[in-house]
């Protein structure tokens, strides 16, 4: 199975189509879904796209997994990749630019990640001008990006044991091996930034 959990939409891939979970009341419906899902066919393994997101329901979607792999006496085997590792590889492979345009879940700001420099810095979306060297992150909502080209978007999802990531023209399948992936029991929410906790 394969779970974004680092865009507007949650995107479930139970090894025959995708599901999209909004993300208005998703902490009720997230771990039903997982529940269907395991009932109809135990689940073996989890490869979770993480970060960012908000923070609440980064924690949310996390203890779902991990009680799930509790529930189940740590049978399954999760797989955690961040954006950053999987965008990391791609641009040391020519695939992408390295101007990633951060989705923050705010209609007015976004984040420019410099996967060469490894920095970030907050930019307001109204006063941005994208050309080649930039590349978005992956939204389903129609109207976030607004008159930005949407043709510099990036794509993730799964093509049975691989990752898919389609760019532009180019669609590549990636092998979790080549990421250094390891399995794990539990996975903890990966921020992007530290989150606050007063």
């Amino acid at each position: 199975m394969f779970i974004n959990i680092s865009s507007d939409k949650v995107q479930i891939f139970d090894w025959k189509k995708d599901i999209f979970l909004d993300r208005n009341g998703i902490e009720n419906i997230f771990w039903k879904t997982l529940v269907k899902i395991n009932k109809k066919s135990p689940i073996k393994e989890i490869f979770l796209l993480n970060w960012p997101w908000w923070f609440t329901n980064l924690r949310v979607w996390t203890l779902c997994i991990n009680l799930l792999n509790t529930l189940e006496n740590q049978k399954i085997k999760i797989y955690d990749l961040d954006k950053f590792t999987l965008f990391k590889y791609l641009f040391s492979k020519w695939i992408i630019p390295n101007q990633w345009i951060v989705y923050i879940w705010q209609k007015k700001n976004i984040w420019i990640y410099d996967l060469n420099k490894n920095i970030y810095q907050k930019q307001e979306l109204n006063n941005f001008n994208l050309d080649w060297k930039y590349f978005l992150d992956q939204v389903l909502d129609d109207d976030y990006y607004q008159w930005l080209d949407i043709k510099n978007m990036i794509y993730v999802s799964w093509n049975k044991d691989w990752i898919k990531v389609k760019y532009k023209s180019k669609e590549i399948l990636i092998s979790p091996k080549n990421l250094k992936i390891k399995a794990k029991k539990q996975v903890q929410a990966n921020y992007f930034i530290q989150a606050t906790t007063d």
